[in-house]
C-alpha cells in the first residue's frame, strides 16, 4: 500500500470520524446533559430564573 492511499485511508476515517461525532453532538439535549449531574442541573435551572 502506498503512502498516498494510507494517507487517503486516514483521512477518510477522520471525515467519518467527525460526522459520527457531530451526529453525537446533535443528539445532546439539557435533559441528558445534566441528567445525574448536579451541577449542570443547577446551572440551567439558574438560567431559568
Amino acid at each position: 500500500m502506498s503512502r498516498l492511499q494510507k494517507t487517503k485511508d486516514a483521512l477518510l476515517a477522520s471525515v467519518n470520524n467527525l460526522r459520527l461525532a457531530n451526529r453525537k453532538a446533535e443528539d445532546l439535549t439539557i435533559k441528558k446533559l445534566s441528567h445525574e449531574n448536579a451541577t449542570m442541573k443547577q446551572k440551567f435551572d439558574d438560567l431559568k430564573k
